[in-house]
């Protein structure tokens, strides 16, 4: 099983790039709420926590393929018992890929875990 691995941004930068995530771009107003609202002191789990699961999908697979793992989109994620008392929630692969992953209380990434579950 590949070992944790963390991230060098933390996932506010990755928010940003929410509103890239799905095809021709997006809109840019998300990122701008996520960033502006990380800024007036809501923490980056909390930012999470308040997405979607389509918003919260292209969230984690931006920590995924960050963290240099392989997954071409998340197709579901849930969230999951704490890790060492971090927030974590499971993100499950189009290739049936399961990761899981960690925020770290500065909104580090670490994503560890890798099974296949079909």
């Amino acid at each position: 099983m590949p070992q944790p691995q963390s991230l060098a941004a933390p996932l506010g930068a990755l928010a940003m790039l929410l509103s890239l995530g799905g095809c021709g771009g997006g809109d840019t107003r998300n990122a701008e709420a996520i960033t502006n609202g990380a800024a007036n002191g809501d923490t980056i789990v909390e930012r999470i926590q308040a997405m979607n699961e389509g918003e919260r999908n292209v969230t984690l697979f931006r920590a995924i393929r960050d963290a240099g793992r392989d997954c071409q989109g998340v197709t579901r994620s849930v969230p999951t018992d704490p890790v060492q008392g971090r927030p974590a929630w499971i993100a499950t692969c189009d290739n049936q890929g399961e990761w899981l992953i960690a925020i770290a209380p500065n909104g580090t990434a670490i994503v560890s875990g890798g099974r296949t579950t079909g």
